[in-house]
């Protein structure tokens, strides 16, 4: 009786201290710094989708610290993505009775949301089709800051048959307390429905409600980098996005009020048309939202500009950028025959419109936009700025400089280090595996996107067991330097192992690595085991063991003994 009780109290117990010790799963991920903010639902509904809030936003004010860019209060479920397979649309994560994606179909949850390095990333799966969604803060284009959110969706066909995947997402943009300010795509100020084609868009798009104080500025990049271009941009009113999970039907300028209501609601779609992905193919694509950085010069004649904080001079892949100028007469008379001209410092170049625009009136209270799409021309590199001067009868000059880079692309030079082989009492040292250790660096300024480094088997060096050939390293900054290894196993009878590691990324050019492992012949070597002293009439195991033996299949072997003094009791 006495046992029996205590046994009781310490399974009592040991229930007591098990319940206290399960965790519960958060709500919401985040990850932040002092600019942005990301935050993922991590709860049964909606799963992984996400939002985004500034913390401090631009440093240089205080009145976009702690506003939406995404609208996700409290949990964020109003944007989604769709994963279009074969013809069929899903939504990534878990499927909602709410509006936004309402009924369509969810994946299976491989792996939840979770933070890892930085990043929130999740994983679900549709049949043969593996879906991953990878978050985390890079450097703007546009500021220089760590102010941007990286968006990348990773399908992966794990089946063994040919299989059709494309991806639509919607941002429910809201910029504060402002759900909808126009939306500015290079000239164009757009304030109802609109689409553009991969041909018909410049590299960004931004949206502002004041050019003379702006809440929240807030900047989509479309291109350039490692961002992939999307195949179509949707600008509408959210209840019509989030109604129609792919195709809607746009009715250029209509509002962004939504059917039935009168506050605007607008909202960003991108398109990535759907692509043959063949049995264990995979393909990514990168989107880029954050904060926007516009160089103001106040006064009358109100300026500002947009443009990236870098541009890249690539001799082999020439690139373009785009400048767009915001104008607004805050006098108040009409001006006329208003002259702006851009000057570009050395280095750089327009590629197709003039340096200088002419607009022939400039009513007061009404903004412009002008673009010029430029280029380096690899006369200079490095620190510079450039500048637009604005004038004009019966308007006060004024002009307006930015500073950026000129930069040279990746370069990425590497070497494969490799233990050196001895023989010691017949085998190598040290034992393998071996390691064989890739030190990569890109000694180029700018960053290179998405590494992939694949470890090609020549002669006399092979793959260990269960080691992958194929291997992602990601992003590698300018200047910097990262290792990656593989498990190998050398062969004898060749004097050099040889190999090769091929390495490829965007904007980088293809690498290949060659890898040496000198191979010292291990010696061929046939002995018995030594016995002990011999007595009459004891059984002893008389081993003969062979080393270093090469392509062995058969042999015959003849042992001679004295039958006088032995007899063969047994052969194994």
């Amino acid at each position: 009786m006495y046992r029996r009780f205590i046994s009781g109290m310490m399974l009592l117990v040991l229930c007591v201290l098990t319940s206290y010790t399960v965790a519960e799963t958060p709500p919401l991920l985040s990850i932040a710094n002092k600019y942005i903010k990301i935050y993922v639902n991590n709860t049964k509904y909606e799963t992984g989708r996400f939002a985004v809030d500034t913390t401090e936003g631009d440093a240089t004010r205080t009145d976009d610290d702690h506003k939406p860019l995404i609208y996700g209060r409290p949990r964020p479920w109003t944007s989604f993505t769709t994963i279009r397979i074969d013809g069929k649309n899903h939504v990534f994560g878990k499927a909602t009775k709410k509006r936004s994606g309402k009924n369509l179909p969810g994946g299976e949850i491989v792996r939840p949301p979770q933070i890892t390095k930085n990043k929130i990333t999740m994983q679900c799966r549709y049949g043969d089709i593996l879906v991953e969604q990878v978050l985390d803060i890079i450097r703007s284009p546009s500021t220089g800051a760590l102010d941007t959110v990286r968006i990348k969706y990773i399908c992966k066909n794990e089946g063994t048959t040919e299989t059709t995947v494309g991806i639509r997402t919607l941002f429910d943009t809201m910029l504060g307390n402002n759900d909808g300010a126009p939306f500015r795509l290079g000239e164009k100020e757009i304030t109802g429905e609109f689409s553009a084609g991969k041909d018909d868009y410049p590299d960004f798009w931004q949206a502002f409600d004041s050019l003379a104080s702006p809440a929240v500025i807030a900047q989509g990049t479309l291109r350039g980098g490692e961002v992939t271009a999307p195949d179509k941009i949707v600008f509408a009113n959210w209840g019509k996005a989030a109604d129609n999970p792919w195709d809607i039907q746009v009715e250029e300028g209509q509002s962004f009020v939504r059917k039935g209501e009168e506050e605007l609601d607008s909202t960003i779609m991108m398109y990535w048309w759907p692509k043959l992905l063949k049995p264990k193919e995979e393909f990514s694509i990168v989107a880029y939202y954050g904060l926007g950085g516009i160089t103001f010069a106040p006064g009358n004649t109100l300026l500002g500009i947009s443009a990236p904080a870098e541009v890249q001079y690539n001799k082999a892949d020439p690139q373009k950028y785009t400048i767009v100028l915001y104008l607004e007469n805050r006098g108040e008379a009409k001006a006329n025959d208003v002259k702006v001209r851009l000057d570009l410092p050395m280095g750089l170049e327009v590629t197709q419109s003039k340096p200088e625009v002419f607009i022939p009136e400039l009513i007061p209270g009404v903004m412009k936009q002008i673009s010029w799409e430029i280029r380096p021309n690899g006369v200079y590199q490095g620190d510079t700025s450039f500048q637009i001067i604005v004038s004009g009868d019966g308007l006060e000059s004024n002009q307006v400089s930015r500073n950026l880079k000129i930069v040279g692309p990746p370069r990425l030079v590497g070497a494969v280090a490799m233990p050196k082989l001895k023989v010691v009492n017949n085998y190598w040292q040290p034992t393998p595996p071996l390691t064989a250790t890739l030190v990569l660096r890109n000694i180029g300024e700018t960053a290179a996107y998405d590494i992939k480094a694949v470890f090609q088997e020549q002669r006399g060096v092979k793959l260990a067991p269960g080691e992958r050939a194929e291997k992602l390293l990601g992003d590698l900054a300018g200047k910097q330097q990262t290792n990656l290894s593989w498990q190998v196993i050398p062969e004898n009878g060749f004097e050099v192992g040889k190999f090769n590691v091929n390495i490829t990324g965007i904007g980088v050019v293809p690498l290949k690595i060659p890898g040496r492992l000198p191979l010292p012949p291990l010696p061929i070597r046939l002995h018995f085991t030594k016995q002990a002293d011999l007595k009459l009439g004891q059984v002893y195991t008389c081993e003969l063991k062979a080393n270093n033996l090469l392509n062995i299949s058969k042999f015959d072997l003849d042992i001679k003994y004295n039958p006088q003094q032995l007899r063969l009791v047994n052969v194994s």
